[in-house]
């Protein structure tokens, strides 16, 4: 049978999760620890914050010289942040901002997405709506003193309008829902909702640790493998397979601008045999502009291409418009956001998303706190 791209949706294998219900409370009690977990590094960290010498508070040359090198230092968006704390300065907000841009920066940051999706197709009156949470921690480890893996789990908890009867005819994948063409005229009411745990998806990029130079910024590049494991509790909510591919990033980060892209594809290679094998790409491509030095507007949609999809129904590309800005919960940073899309290719015979909304809420913490 043919299948057509619309909404990622990835099947999982039977027998992985069995409650919806157990799933979700798991997935947001993972959340709640995290953040407790990275509150208490920040408060710890705040309280052992050693105090300026005497030496450098009554002196007063001493204290513009160390103002100047702080200033200095917290404007670089080539630096450890290690090398700030150890000055003795405190990285400015500013610099966290531009430094989240890094796909492969030293930090920690733990994404919050909540994803609404408006999705159409032929055959269906009107439209249906799907919702995705997700959430991504990304974190380097040290592999030398050259070179960083940079790890990105993603953990979903989709919500989509479909029974889960017909989980072996229709599934999530990373961004868009697949089904077969033959859906809609072979279950005389494929709709309702389900919700639940979808697959997980893993990419863990190499990059060197000092970022190259580039005009009034700097150049970052990743590589490295990308899997997704089939964890679905619901055959609707996930593919089914296991899948690996690789994935790549390359990056510009000035003061004003930043743009990159970051490439995935993945082929299946085990899995529920009774479910389609796949063939998919994510291309996500970001462009954004600093407004000031903590609020930037512009977008990073994804690009979803099904291969196995018929020709003319393999592409949804989305483009959009929002603003992020950051601010502080306590001690903590956080970066806040919105922005919305409209897809201006997408399937036709099947259903796909044709507009979106995403919010984020995204922590971060330098990797010097821990």
């Amino acid at each position: 049978m043919k299948k057509n791209c619309s909404m990622t949706i990835s099947h999982a294998g039977a027998g992985v999760f069995t409650t919806p219900a157990s799933c979700s409370l798991r997935l947001f009690a993972l959340t709640t620890l995290l953040m407790l977990l990275i509150l208490l590094s920040v408060s710890c960290h705040a309280a052992a914050e050693p105090a300026p010498s005497c030496a450098v508070k009554d002196n007063p040359q001493k204290r513009a010289a160390a103002a100047d090198k702080c200033a200095e230092l917290t404007s670089r968006l080539d630096i450890d942040l290690k090398e700030v704390v150890q000055a003795g300065c405190r990285p400015s907000q500013a610099q966290l901002s531009k430094l989240m841009d890094n796909p492969v920066g030293n930090l920690v940051i733990i994404s919050n997405q909540f994803n609404w999706v408006q999705l159409k197709g032929k055959g269906v009156e009107g439209s249906k709506e799907a919702y995705v949470c997700k959430l991504i921690p990304t974190f380097p480890i040290s592999l030398g003193e050259t070179w960083n893996l940079i790890n990105r789990p993603i953990f979903s908890l989709p919500s989509i309008p479909f029974k889960r009867k017909v989980g072996r005819l229709i599934g999530m994948s990373t961004q868009e829902v697949i089904h077969q063409p033959a859906l809609l005229s072979t279950v005389r009411d494929p709709f309702g909702r389900t919700t639940g745990f979808g697959d997980i998806t893993y990419v863990g990029l190499v990059s060197p640790r000092k970022p190259n130079k580039a005009a009034e910024g700097i150049f970052v590049w990743g590589a490295g493998p990308t899997l997704i494991f089939p964890t679905a509790s619901e055959k609707v909510l996930g593919q089914g397979k296991y899948q690996a591919g690789p994935a790549a990033v390359a990056a510009y980060i000035g003061k004003k601008w930043a743009f990159g892209l970051f490439p995935q594809h993945w082929w299946s290679f085990a899995g529920d045999s009774d479910r389609e094998s796949t063939s998919q790409s994510n291309i996500q491509y970001f462009i954004y502009y600093n407004i000031t030095d903590t609020v930037k507007i512009g977008m990073s949609p994804n690009v979803t291409i099904d291969w196995k999809a018929d020709s003319g129904e393999q592409v949804t590309l989305p483009v959009g418009l929002g603003i992020n800005w950051m601010t502080k919960m306590g001690k903590l940073p956080v970066r806040l956001g919105i922005e919305g899309y409209c897809s201006v290719v997408h399937p036709h015979d099947g259903m796909s998303s044709r507009m979106s909304v995403r919010l984020t809420v995204t922590p971060v913490i330098p990797t010097f706190l821990f």
